[in-house]
């Protein structure tokens, strides 16, 4: 399946019990610039009469890099830890970052155009539990041409204490997909 675009890139804070695994505060985090994923898996191999009688894989953990066009400070605060207050004529908000900080654990969805058979649908993915570390940031001065300098955060994808790691779905339509992902994120009420 051929995938075009990226759209509508959230978040959600992850609480989990020893049977539950919920989702509050749901947010956008930033415009979707660019999303990767690369999965880490443990792999056992037992041998036996000169050759491999069993072979199993099973998911370690992932990476997770996203490109935004901007981390407002309430977003760095959920996944960074971060302490925000209140400046001035108490609408500046100004963001402290210590060493000590430790983010929250989130579940993060996005969504991306997916073509076979030349039908589209839209495929929605859910990460159910997701670390971040603080982003990495360029900047540069302004030359000849004008050149964005977005932010790059990346981030550990975990499993849940429901041994889920992702959750995806496809739909005929995008109001669909962004449905869905905002019933998992819990954005617009609780599901």
């Amino acid at each position: 399946m051929a995938q075009i675009g990226l759209k509508y890139l959230i978040c959600s804070k992850l609480t989990e019990t020893e049977t539950e695994a919920t989702y509050t505060g749901g947010k956008i985090m930033a415009y979707a610039i660019k999303a990767d994923m690369s999965i880490e898996v443990n792999e056992g191999v037992l041998r036996g009469d000169d050759r491999i009688i069993e072979n199993v894989k099973e998911f370690k953990s992932g990476k997770l890099t996203l490109n935004g066009d901007h981390l407002d400070y309430e977003t760095r605060a959920l996944i960074l830890g971060h302490t925000l207050t209140t400046i001035e004529s108490g609408t500046n908000k100004k963001m402290t970052a210590k060493g000590s900080d430790d983010g929250a654990f989130v579940g993060v969805g996005f969504y991306a155009t997916s073509i076979k058979n030349n039908i589209r649908g839209f495929r929605a993915i859910w990460l159910t539990k997701v670390k971040f570390g603080v982003p990495s940031e360029s900047m540069e001065t302004r030359g000849e041409a004008i050149n964005f300098q977005t932010p790059t955060i990346e981030g550990t994808i975990l499993t849940n204490v429901l041994d889920v790691w992702k959750e995806e779905a496809t739909f005929p339509t995008e109001a669909e997909a962004k449905t869905w992902l905002n019933t998992m994120a819990s954005i617009g009420g609780t599901p």
